[in-house]
Parts: C-alpha cells; sequence; structure tokens
C-alpha cells in the first residue's frame, strides 16, 4: 500500500478551467518520487490539490490507503500529511527554536521534546536556535521548514520547489537533507525544477506535461534519456 497517491486528479484554481487533467501517482514509505515537467505543467497545482489547498474536481487523494480528498488542509497534517511550500515556510521574525516549538505546540506536542529531537535529527540548526528565522541562509530556512513539518511526524511529506534561488552547496545539503528523511521512513514527494539534482536522489520521476503524467519511472535511468529533453521542449517523444 502506498503512503501517498493521487488517483486521477483533476484540479484547478476555476470551475471548469482544470490545470491537473486526470493526473496519478503514487510514493511508497521511505521513497522520494520526484515530480518534474515543463514551466506551466501543473506540478506545483497537483501538490497544493494532495495538500488541500486547491480544490479537486474529480478524482481522488489516498493517505496510507484512505481518502482524504474531502478533509480540510489543516486536518490532513494531524492524519500524516506534510507539505512545505516554495515561499513563506517559516516565520522570519521568529528564532529558530520558536519557530519549532510554535509548530509542536500548533499539533500538540511538547515543546521542549519536539524541539530537541528536530535538533538532534539536525545539528546544524541546534547551533543556530537563537537566530531569527529571517537571517538564515536559503538552505538553512529550508531545513527549518522540513524539520518544522517534521515534528507531527508525517507518513508523508510533500515539498514545492525546495531548491529554488538556492546555490549548488545549498541545493546539495537540503537533498542530503531530504536523503535522511527517506531512511526514517518517511515518503517524500519533491516538485522540482533542478532536474539533473532531483533524478540523482529520487527513487523514481513522475514527468507531468499539461496536466497529464507522460511518464513513470525509475530515476536514475532517466538521467540523459532524449525522452526528457523532448518532454520539456514539446518536441514528439522519440519512440
Amino acid at each position: 500500500m502506498s503512503a501517498l497517491a493521487a488517483r486521477e486528479v483533476v484540479a484547478g484554481y476555476e470551475p471548469g478551467l482544470p490545470i491537473v487533467k486526470g493526473a496519478s501517482l503514487s510514493v511508497a514509505g521511505g521513497e522520494i518520487v520526484a515530480l518534474l515537467g515543463p514551466n506551466g505543467a501543473g506540478k506545483s497545482t497537483l501538490a497544493k490539490a494532495m495538500a488541500g489547498l486547491v480544490p479537486v474536481a474529480s478524482g481522488a487523494v489516498l493517505l496510507q490507503g484512505s481518502d482524504i480528498t474531502a478533509v480540510p488542509a489543516h486536518l490532513r497534517l494531524k492524519r500524516g500529511l506534510g507539505f512545505v511550500p516554495q515561499t513563506e515556510n517559516v516565520f522570519a521574525n521568529l528564532t529558530v527554536r520558536e519557530n519549532l516549538e510554535l509548530a509542536a505546540s500548533l499539533a500538540g506536542l511538547d515543546r521542549r521534546a519536539a524541539r530537541e529531537e528536530m535538533f538532534g535529527f539536525f545539528p546544524d540548526l541546534a547551533r543556530l536556535a537563537r537566530l531569527e528565522a529571517g537571517r538564515l541562509s536559503g538552505g538553512q530556512r529550508q531545513m527549518l521548514a522540513v524539520a518544522r513539518a517534521l515534528l507531527a511526524k508525517p507518513a508523508a511529506l510533500m515539498l514545492d520547489e525546495p531548491s529554488a534561488g538556492l546555490s549548488p552547496r545549498y541545493v546539495a545539503e537540503v537533498f542530503a537533507m531530504l536523503a535522511r528523511v527517506r531512511q526514517a521512513g518517511v515518503a517524500i514527494l519533491l516538485v522540482e525544477q533542478n532536474v539533473k539534482a532531483a533524478l540523482e536522489l529520487a527513487d523514481r520521476a513522475v514527468v507531468l506535461v499539461d496536466g497529464t503524467v507522460r511518464l513513470d519511472e525509475p530515476a536514475r535511468p532517466l538521467l540523459g534519456d532524449p525522452r526528457l529533453p523532448a518532454l520539456f521542449l514539446g518536441a514528439r517523444e522519440h519512440a
């Protein structure tokens, strides 16, 4: 059974104008699936629909086998679905420690115990505990955002463009962090524009074009596959 799945999801921001047009994918526990595609393909829209932030016109979103399509976004977190948006994913005016403690309080957890658990998992955050989140580097901020999401011990975690705006060094750090999260058994859906880095990290890749899934295959073999540039550039696929 998949930890997280979309089944023929049709979704968009306006009624009758779907951006995602019947997309299906699944992520198992301890697996990273990279959701790739050209700009405007619907990748972020699909992730937001699975998180409950974009209306789903038809189809279903499943979490550990249970249909959560009609579950409000804030309750999906309680059921075990974490989501890290591309922007505004931490409170910039709060310290690292305060960000973690606030997230723990909202999840009904012991603030100190939850904070110390994340400091153990992300030692760099412990070193930065008293620093305001707004003063963190891009990579450090992504680390904090992921730690906040992991406090609730989600079965599945979705990230929207975590490498956006980061230097190659910080991209490597963020992706190494996600590899550690995978080892903890969390299912990860990674929406990403950095195709090479995503394929090197992920177990599988799903390529979305014009709101539909065009490829769903093991990730590594797709490195250098001529079908990828054809799909990204809108050309016809090679046979």
